[in-house]
């Protein structure tokens, strides 16, 4: 244990706060008794142990209950949890002593003006509350989590803070009630995420601008927005491709993405699911790089192909400046190109002389190459080594190593190189009619490996040997025999 650090025990940490509360005195300025208050609760809101309501139990049995007063009356005003406030006041009913000149005068302000700015995307915005002399700011992220405070602060001049504020996006008056919805929602969003970047203000600050907001007004009931139904899903999808042309492929894995997109806008941004900026499209990535959002590796790649130009289209419908637009796509294609490369360098070796390529013949390349070859890696005794697919010989090593229980004995020689000729075929995409038949059985009902069995065993017909010993086939008469594969051939 000498070796670690110690974590201090409660009866420590409540030894520091009565001492603080101590030194404070009883006729401290009340906002100087919130601001402690609230850093000490900030404190242990970030370490995520709520001392509060062990500190609020001491009471019960303390033998000095004078020494409480003080941090109790201050949990009544600003402990966050509802229920803390309550146990706080009871304990100090209790004990009926005298309390501090300035517990009656906590949270005892007037809310004026209220002022919101947003950013052009309605990705950023703040909450300006005005109390007279001070102000409580609220910074929030609508990125995800229907919107989620990413900061906030006891300002002391508002109405220069209004000035900031407005100099960097459009401003409104707002209604307390609103300012209140709009406040409370957020701070429901961050408190919803395990481990929430916020800044560090937002620590100090947290118990006081909560504080703060009870002292609005509450708005009346909101109605839920009305989910988009299963067709409207579809023609919106539909929509998107039509506006979309030949920028991106109208593929099952592209299609895929698009609804993906779609649920995470209903989930995160319910009142407007279709809402691009950058924030929000940036999480969306990064669900799908946390694994939040599942995608096959060609779904993957389609993400990369579609995003930019669903941040175009629907940027365009928002009407956004073209300014905006612009900085959109190129912070979606930023963010894109930030992945992580190991993540990619798989994905990137399939996708190896697809430079010219539309999305949509990316999309079928990527397809028959995965399907040719699954793993771009071999076991060895102490490892696995991955192999470059583009190099013919490491294309051969990684299909012997995959079926190497199918060539132990010499006859098999013969299957092995057809085998080998057939995956080439596919990685090259020449014949094409090699691919063509493994959808055609593929869409039979086959498995992979059934598939390259069949055609493996059309092209082993064909195999002769020249006048030299090498092994050489009849492209027409080959591609002839594919064309003639009939996938329901066996069950007749």
């Amino acid at each position: 244990m000498s070796a670690m650090t110690e974590v201090p025990q409660p009866e420590t940490a409540f030894d520091e706060v009565l001492n603080a509360f101590a030194e404070l005195g009883n006729d401290a300025d009340p906002t100087r008794v919130e601001l402690v208050t609230s850093e000490i609760l900030g404190e242990w809101w970030e370490a995520d142990d709520d001392l509060a309501a062990g500190l609020i139990d001491l009471a019960a049995d303390t033998a000095e209950p004078e020494r409480l007063v003080a941090p109790l009356a201050a949990l009544r005003v600003l402990a966050t949890d509802e229920d803390q406030r309550e146990a706080a006041a009871l304990a100090l009913e209790k004990f009926g002593l005298p309390e501090p000149a300035w517990a009656a005068r906590l949270n005892q302000v007037t809310p004026g003006q209220c002022w919101r700015t947003t950013d052009v995307y309605g990705d950023e915005s703040s909450v300006l509350v005005s109390f007279g002399d001070h102000g409580l700011v609220v910074s929030i992220n609508y990125g995800s989590f229907g919107g989620w405070v990413t900061d906030a602060a006891i300002v002391e001049s508002p109405q220069d803070v209004l000035a900031e504020l407005r100099a960097v996006g459009e401003s409104a008056e707002i209604a307390p009630e609103q300012a209140h919805e709009v406040i409370a929602d957020a701070f429901a969003g961050t408190e919803w995420q395990a481990e929430p970047e916020v800044g560090e203000d937002f620590v100090r600050f947290r118990a006081l601008a909560l504080a703060r907001l009870r002292t609005l007004p509450e708005p009346a009931e909101v109605e839920e927005p009305e989910p988009l139904t299963v067709e409207e899903q579809a023609e919106i999808i539909d929509s998107f491709f039509a506006a979309a042309g030949d920028e991106v492929g109208d593929t099952e894995d592209a299609r895929v993405v698009a609804l993906r997109l779609i649920e995470f806008g209903l989930e995160h941004d319910a009142r407007q699911p279709l809402r691009v900026g950058p924030a929000k499209l940036e999480s969306f990535v990064d669900f799908v790089d946390d694994g939040q959002i599942e995608l096959t590796d060609e779904q993957d790649a389609a993400m990369a192909a579609l995003l930019p130009v669903w941040a175009r289209v629907f940027g365009d419908r928002q009407g956004l400046p073209e300014d905006a637009l612009t900085a959109l796509v190129e912070a979606v294609e930023d963010r894109l190109d930030d992945r992580d490369p190991e993540e990619e360098s798989s994905l990137d070796a399939y996708l190896t002389g697809s430079e010219d390529l539309t999305p949509e013949d990316v999309q079928d390349l990527l397809e028959r190459r995965q399907f040719a070859l699954p793993s771009l890696t071999v076991e060895t005794e102490d490892d696995e080594v991955e192999l470059d697919p583009s190099d013919p010989e490491q294309r051969r090593m990684l299909v012997l190593s995959e079926f190497a229980a199918e060539f132990d004995d010499e006859e098999s020689e013969l299957r092995a190189v057809a085998l080998t000729t057939v995956v080439d075929q596919l990685w090259e995409g020449e014949p094409a009619e090699t691919w063509i038949a493994a959808q055609r059985l593929t869409e039979s009902g086959l498995e992979r490996d059934e598939v390259l069995a069949e055609l493996t065993a059309v092209l082993e017909e064909h195999l002769t040997y020249d006048e030299d010993g090498e092994l050489e086939f009849d492209l027409d008469d080959y591609v002839a025999a594919l064309d003639e594969l009939d996938p329901g051939a066996e069950d007749e």
